[in-house]
């Protein structure tokens, strides 16, 4: 399927396409080089919508599979096949499954045995999965022992406020 991404930037066919990973990358080469539609973020949101089975409006996707959406008047973190994750601004990793790699042997089924193999005595590989569905969340390289952190916690108020110009439908 082609898309065009030329004087179309804000159509929702584009951003349903982009989210499925569908364009090719002269497509979204275009659409990164072309002029941002006013209501881009909308149409996001409808499109990664439109792909869960459950009901909670979705308030900011944080990567492909994980969001922060509106429950019961609180944001909360859910994954798409619906596990919630805790608030908005909490640790949503704790609430993963969790893999860790930190031998040589583990390493290696990721990594390809060379002289830039990681050392396991000073990195291991964390990598936290969707507790219903088992689906990659994120990856962290750390130092071995070093504490569970989150990426980012986006200032949703703000957000909403000074750069959508919308009220948060949700209670921080």
């Amino acid at each position: 399927m082609t898309h065009t991404s030329q004087g179309s930037t804000g159509s929702a066919e584009v951003v349903n396409a982009l989210i499925r990973n569908e364009l090719s990358w002269e497509e979204l080469l275009g659409l990164m080089r072309a002029p941002k539609s006013e209501i881009r973020f909308e149409e996001t949101i409808a499109a990664w919508q439109s792909l869960v089975t459950w009901d909670e409006q979705i308030l900011l996707p944080l990567g492909e599979n994980l969001f922060i959406v509106a429950k019961n008047g609180r944001a909360i973190v859910k994954t798409t096949a619906g596990a919630e994750l805790g608030p908005w601004n909490g640790n949503w990793k704790m609430q993963c499954r969790m893999i860790v790699r930190r031998t040589r042997e583990d390493l290696l089924e990721i990594y390809p045995e060379n002289d830039m193999t990681i050392d396991p005595s000073l990195v291991e590989i964390r990598e936290f999965l969707c507790p219903v569905s088992g689906t990659l969340l994120d990856t962290d390289c750390v130092p071995p022992g070093f504490p569970v952190e989150v990426d980012f916690t986006p200032d949703l108020g703000t957000f909403y406020r000074d750069w959508l110009g919308k009220e948060l439908p949700v209670t921080l």
